[in-house]
């Protein structure tokens, strides 16, 4: 009687009447002590569950098409006007009232059904993979409210899911849609000049904060005025965004001239265009230098700023070949110290450039004072070092270079992924240059513009930041 009870329920959800989905188990263990069925939600350390077989309840001809009602996802969310299931539910198409056409296909749509025993209400997803094959196929699909009810057909067993109606239009993949998404969260040309914001701003409100990090994350750098000289402010700033990142040098670090330095930053010597700890996997995201002191007898010391992803694209359209090496053939990151209090030997082999999958760029890498010795086929290296020559050259006579006199009081935050960083040498003449450094992790810089700008500003996507990833 219970089994016929609960197959009567899978019927009626097949029915697309709600959104309600069952799976069956058999086990050799009565855990409701009749005929040996129990009812439960995967999880791990189970066997996969078995779909019950539920019969069509029409002939496929008759689901081809059908009109849906107008419902409303929310103030600006478009809605859907028709459903078309083709390719023998292999796919649908669904069209939108202001014109909008998109087609999904059903695996696509069944790793992305939202129903209880598929996705957590967190949003993780609770589905096995290896249960999903490709050549699924939709038996039906309707529009009921907010969602879009669908019954999956796999090997003649049945899953009755749902998802929602927001949730396609903003994740379709019409190449349009990806397209326009790609325009948007491209890095913008490299600026003319610093953008600023008051410290009090960034501190008062969650909009002062926005706006900081937007200027980051467009820009690719900001200045921070009226910071306090004290010692700990780089941190509290910097706890503005994410926790900070500790690495070989600590929590933070100390930017200042000094005998027996383990860093040539730790000196008063020129420091040509850079990134920072690029012989990570993952390098820092964000370095954040405060100014604590900057005498004016100290001649010299400018910090200098270059947005590297303006430099590769300019080099890309002028030396397609030499760009190219520059992708291909890896170079050789490495910090190996041992004389100092946390001995290092990290070495890392990647190339200069990464692309995604349309060929756009993704990461730079460029860190001339950690490389080690070239380590490739011998047919590279030549190609290697012209490549490299040219692309030096193309970055120190940019017309982009940003120079900068740092004051106490100044913190300067940048993308250490996108912009090259360097200074100027100085002569101390009896006085004191001083700045207080950490680092962020990049992820969560981005995340938290995001969600800045979904809850209180328009809601414009963050753009690129170099950190690999592929959109």
């Amino acid at each position: 009687m219970a089994r016929r009870q609960l197959i009567s329920k899978c019927l009626a959800a097949a029915c697309i009447n709600r959104p309600l989905c069952v799976q069956v188990q058999t086990s050799s263990r009565n855990v409701t002590g009749k005929r040996g069925v129990a009812v439960k939600s995967p999880g791990f350390g189970h066997p996969p569950p078995l779909l019950l077989h539920i019969p069509p309840l029409v002939t496929r001809p008759q689901l081809q098409h059908f009109s849906t009602a107008s419902h409303a996802i929310g103030d600006s969310s478009p809605m859907l006007d028709s459903t078309t299931l083709s390719h023998n539910g292999k796919t649908c198409l669904l069209r939108w009232q202001d014109g909008f056409q998109s087609e999904f296909h059903s695996v696509w749509l069944r790793h992305s059904c939202h129903c209880p025993l598929c996705r957590h209400d967190n949003g993780q997803r609770l589905l096995d993979p290896a249960t999903i094959q490709a050549s699924c196929t939709m038996e039906r699909i309707q529009q009921t409210g907010s969602y879009l009810e669908i019954l999956w057909r796999q090997n003649g067993e049945y899953h009755s899911g749902h998802v929602p109606i927001e949730f396609l239009r903003d994740h379709n993949y019409n190449e349009e849609t990806m397209l326009a998404t790609r325009k948007r969260v491209k890095c913008a040309k490299s600026v003319t000049e610093i953008p600023t914001v008051q410290y009090d701003e960034i501190r008062s409100s969650q909009k002062g904060l926005l706006k900081w990090l937007q200027q980051i994350n467009e820009a690719g750098l900001s200045i921070v005025k009226g910071v306090p000289t004290e010692d700990s402010m780089v941190l509290e700033v910097a706890e503005l965004i994410a926790p900070v990142s500790k690495g070989i040098y600590g929590y933070t670090f100390d930017v200042e001239a000094m005998p027996d330095a383990i860093n040539v930053a730790y000196t008063n010597v020129h420091l040509d265009l850079h990134m920072d700890l690029v012989y990570f996997e993952s390098p820092p995201g964000l370095q954040l230098l405060h100014c604590l002191k900057f005498d004016q007898q100290v001649e010299g010391g400018e910090s200098v700023f270059l947005d590297v992803f303006s430099i590769v694209d300019e080099f890309r359209a002028e030396y397609p070949h030499l760009f190219d090496t520059l992708t291909k053939v890896p170079a050789t990151f490495q910090k190996v110290h041992y004389d100092r209090d946390y001995p290092v030997h990290i070495v890392n082999q990647k190339p200069h450039i990464k692309l995604n999958h349309l060929g756009e760029v993704i990461a730079v890498y460029w860190a001339p004072p950690f490389e080690g010795p070239l380590a490739v086929a011998a047919e590279d290296v030549e190609n290697y070092y012209r490549a490299y020559e040219m692309f030096a050259k193309a970055l120190a006579e940019s017309a982009h270079m940003l120079r900068y006199r740092l004051q106490p009081g100044d913190l300067v935050i940048f993308n250490n992924l996108r912009i090259l960083h360097g200074r100027d040498h100085f002569t101390l003449n009896g006085g004191m240059r001083h700045l207080k450094g950490c680092y962020l992790n990049i992820d969560l810089f981005k995340s938290k513009t995001q969600v800045l700008s979904k809850l209180v500003g328009d809601g414009r996507p963050a753009k690129r930041v170099g950190n690999q990833c592929f959109f």
